[in-house]
């Protein structure tokens, strides 16, 4: 099995009756800590974490981010408008 590409095959080809934990185990088993970690910090600190996120909101608000991402919309469907025209005034 060891050529045969499997995504699913261990790590390890040392053979059948070594114990070893494979590199894709190791990062699962780091990110369910972290993230079990992180939803306990976010139930614990509820008011702290939405008062965070509420500040930031409006910071980000205030700071005209929003009007940047308009015009940016506005100029990417004007140019795509004018594609279309394009075409069909050429293509017919």
């Amino acid at each position: 099995m060891r050529y045969s590409r499997n995504i699913f095959e261990t790590e390890n080809h040392r053979g059948t009756g070594t114990r070893s934990v494979s590199g894709t185990a190791i990062v699962f088993i780091v990110l369910t800590i972290v993230s079990v970690l992180a939803a306990a910090y976010i139930i614990v600190n509820f008011n702290e974490v939405t008062a965070r996120i509420a500040i930031g909101m409006a910071n980000v608000l205030s700071s005209g981010f929003p009007i940047l991402f308009v015009v940016i919309a506005i100029i990417y469907f004007v140019m795509r408008i004018k594609r279309r025209m394009h075409r069909r005034f050429w293509g017919w």
